[in-house]
């Protein structure tokens, strides 16, 4: 067993202990052979830990009742049927080229329907984001390309059951809850490469700039001082 199914079953334990309604919604894994024979006409190359994701669980079971919050192993964390991302990659990549063809997308933010808020492993070998998880997102970055946020996929695992474990994250109403705060701090100290959290690190530090400018610049009597 790789180290990334060994994550992926202590995660599986986790979630059956905090979300078994949720474990019970998953879809099961597929054999390689049937990965390969559906891979057979993309001109891709999955590293191993992607055959780890897609044997390990294969997405979920259509769910009618509820079809988006619940479904949440972590923030963007719905994990994609090979079906749903082989036609995302073909919809954005391949036909709209919103991103370049060396990203695949894993998981959904909002719905596998959705084409906001993605998680896609760069499977180009001369990258040097090679095997890293990167978010695509329009509505946070603009056109700009996807952003590193996880090292890997197995930072992007141990990430999440270091969350569930220092209660960064929960279950309340069949819905994950975060405590952003510890959770990008978890980030941000598994994922020390990715640029995502460095763009964090400058926005907010850009932001308590301006409000200490901001407050320089307002009377005291506007608080309520003599």
């Amino acid at each position: 067993m790789t180290d990334t199914a060994a994550l992926f079953q202590i995660l599986e334990l986790i979630l059956k202990q905090v979300h078994s309604s949720l474990v019970k919604k998953f879809n099961h894994g597929l054999s390689i052979h049937e990965i390969n024979e559906m891979m057979a006409t993309q001109q891709l190359t999955f590293p191993q830990e992607v055959y780890d994701l897609f044997t390990w669980k294969n997405g979920f079971k259509p769910s009618e009742a509820h079809p988006i919050i619940p479904l949440h192993l972590f923030p963007n964390g719905i994990p994609f049927t090979l079906d749903e991302a082989l036609h995302c990659y073909d919809l954005l990549s391949i036909t709209k080229q919103c991103f370049k063809p060396n990203y695949f997308p894993l998981f959904a933010g909002c719905s596998p329907a959705s084409n906001d808020h993605i998680l896609l492993i760069d499977l180009d070998q001369n990258s040097d984001s090679y095997r890293m998880i990167s978010l695509y997102s329009p509505s946070m970055f603009g056109a700009a390309d996807p952003m590193t946020i996880y090292d890997s996929l197995s930072s992007l695992l141990e990430t999440t059951i270091s969350s569930y474990d220092r209660r960064a994250f929960w279950i309340a109403d069949e819905a994950l809850v975060i405590d952003s705060r510890m959770f990008h701090t978890i980030m941000s100290d598994l994922n020390p490469n990715s640029e995502y959290w460095q763009h964090m690190q400058w926005a907010l530090s850009q932001k308590m700039t301006m409000t200490s400018q901001i407050n320089k610049c307002i009377p005291l009597k506007a608080y309520g001082c003599r």
